[in-house]
């Protein structure tokens, strides 16, 4: 994340509201975005790494403005114009202007038991990699300080700092190259620390620390 979309870390944006009793859809025109993304998703129209790349896209005071579901209406917008599944016009109408695609009618309805196997289900995120992770636990490594313009899962306040290296998790589906299309990428992932004062200055607590899983393509020998 490399936008108003990452906000770890981030002074100034003032108290988050909690509703004790908050329900999961506030409107019900909520209800309907969360279904049509999650459909595209589904349906192999996108994966979620381009999902959220879309949406880090969007721009900053409107993002701020905007309640949460808009964010999820404009970054499907965005994919379905941009893989020419729909135009501007066609969203806006409402209305089809050509028949469907021949792959759209191949489609098959989904059962109400297998959707929601798919959300209970932790599917394997995990492959067989060509290459042999090159860190071990223990090992003292720093992350980049990088600023890509794609989607990344490097957070902003982590980066070009020194951690520590506490478990290896496989090698993983790669974010990064799949928001752009690759698909099938992997990478070697780890569980690392990053010690609090090494985040925030000296005035960290001296015990405190953030646990994040980040990719080897991410890290650098210290």
């Amino acid at each position: 994340m490399n936008s108003i979309h990452d906000l770890g870390g981030m002074h100034g944006m003032g108290p988050l509201p909690f509703d004790e009793n908050e329900p999961m859809f506030h409107e019900d025109w909520e209800r309907r975005i969360c279904g049509a993304h999650l459909l595209t998703l589904m349906t192999g129209l996108a994966v979620a790494d381009e999902a959220r790349h879309s949406m880090e896209r969007i721009e900053a005071l409107h993002w701020l403005a905007s309640p949460y579901y808009e964010h999820w209406l404009d970054g499907t917008e965005t994919y379905l114009q941009e893989k020419g599944i729909a135009t501007a016009e066609e969203l806006a109408s409402g209305k089809a202007s050509a028949p469907l695609p021949d792959w759209a009618a191949r489609l098959e309805a989904l059962e109400p038991e297998a959707v929601t196997k798919m959300f209970t289900t932790n599917h394997p995120v995990t492959g067989e990699s060509k290459t042999q992770p090159r860190y071990k636990e223990g090992d003292r490594v720093r992350s980049l300080n990088i600023n890509p313009k794609t989607h990344t899962r490097l957070p902003r306040y982590t980066r070009g700092k020194p951690c520590t290296i506490i478990a290896y998790r496989g090698a993983c589906l790669y974010a990064d190259a799949r928001s752009q299309g690759d698909y099938e990428a992997l990478d070697h992932t780890y569980t690392v620390r990053f010690e609090a004062a090494d985040l925030w200055g000296p005035d960290a607590g001296g015990k405190d620390a953030v646990y994040i899983d980040l990719y080897e393509t991410y890290l650098e020998d210290l």
